[in-house]
């Protein structure tokens, strides 16, 4: 589901359903020069290329470098993995105040306050 030029109330109460029933759901809006874009894909699995860690091999070799592990970028290996996304409604509850925001508010641009 893709929702804009929604009221807020709307967006959170279909992102609701959505979320129940397994539906993937986007929303987004555009203000001029600021936009917004959510999306909700619920439990959401893909999978990632990564390069294949080269064994150390036991032999003569000592010392910080044999222990090392040695990426070989010729050889890859896909890995599965799994990401939860939060509701709307949990997004638009995070609490800005406090020891735990510090970190989220430098990484957040300040046009996110604006579109509130």
């Amino acid at each position: 589901v893709c929702l804009t030029c929604c009221s807020r109330e709307s967006m959170v109460r279909i992102n609701q359903i959505c979320h129940k029933n397994g539906i993937k759901f986007f929303t987004g809006d555009v203000f001029g020069y600021h936009g917004y874009m959510f999306a909700d894909l619920g439990d959401h699995e893909f999978v990632e290329e990564k390069p294949k860690v080269a064994k150390v091999s036991t032999g003569v070799e000592d010392g910080p470098e044999a222990k090392r592990a040695r990426l070989d970028p010729a050889e890859t290996t896909m890995v599965k993995k799994c990401l939860e996304f939060c509701q709307l409604r949990e997004a638009l509850a995070v609490e800005w105040r406090g020891e735990k925001a510090t970190a989220a508010l430098r990484r957040t641009a300040p046009d996110y306050f604006l579109l509130q």
